[in-house]
């Protein structure tokens, strides 16, 4: 069955809600979660408030799926540099490179610690964030997957912990920068994100 091409409400739906994330994303980055409000997104978007509850329930709900969004295209832009790897060392070389820019969105780090830590204290929006992590990266043979791509770890730390931990450092050394910024400049913080990197996915033992 051919494929329904969009029409002309169905484009200007999808502008709308592109352009609701991208003001989100900005206002979120600037105001913080809890501050953030939501005429400021619409008006940024050049859209009524009425346009947001359109396409989303609420602020929460605005604010998990431009977290969805943004795992979904990172993953995807994963993958296709993996897809040209024809190593293990390669795979990780590569999963390297790509972990280490991600310090360059040190303000999207904070943001997500902080609506993590307002999960916490919100029961119903914890468990939203966790069912989005459970349907984006789903458990079942996940260990067999990291294992093709990066081999064995040779140790007892799973690849799938050593990845799940890989965000969080990201999380505390954007915080830290924040107080201690003369010794965790730009070019230290890559260093050591690196080497953390190194110590959780070593290269496996042959």
């Amino acid at each position: 069955m051919p494929t329904k091409l969009p029409n002309k409400n169905d484009l200007r739906t999808k502008e709308t809600r592109d352009l609701l994330l991208r003001s989100a994303e900005t206002i979120f980055v600037r105001d913080g979660y809890e501050s953030a409000e939501l005429g400021e997104i619409a008006s940024l978007a050049g859209r009524t408030k009425g346009a947001i509850y359109a396409h989303f329930k609420n602020k929460e709900d605005l604010f998990i799926a431009l977290f969805a969004e943004r795992m979904t295209l990172h993953a995807d832009r994963m993958n296709e540099n993996l897809a040209e790897s024809t190593s293990v060392e390669q795979s990780l070389n590569i999963f390297r490179e790509f972990y280490v820019s991600t310090l360059d969105d040190k303000n999207w780090s904070l943001l997500l610690l902080e609506f993590k830590l307002f999960a916490i204290r919100h029961p119903e929006s914890k468990e939203r964030l966790q069912k989005v992590y459970k349907e984006l990266l789903p458990r079942a043979h996940q260990e067999e997957e990291f294992i093709k791509v990066f081999g064995s770890s040779g140790n007892d730390l799973s690849r799938s912990a050593a990845v799940a931990t890989l965000g969080p450092i990201l999380s505390a050394l954007a915080i830290e920068e924040q107080f201690v910024p003369e010794l965790l400049d730009e070019h230290t913080l890559k260093m050591v994100t690196a080497r953390l990197f190194d110590a959780l996915l070593t290269l496996p033992v042959r």
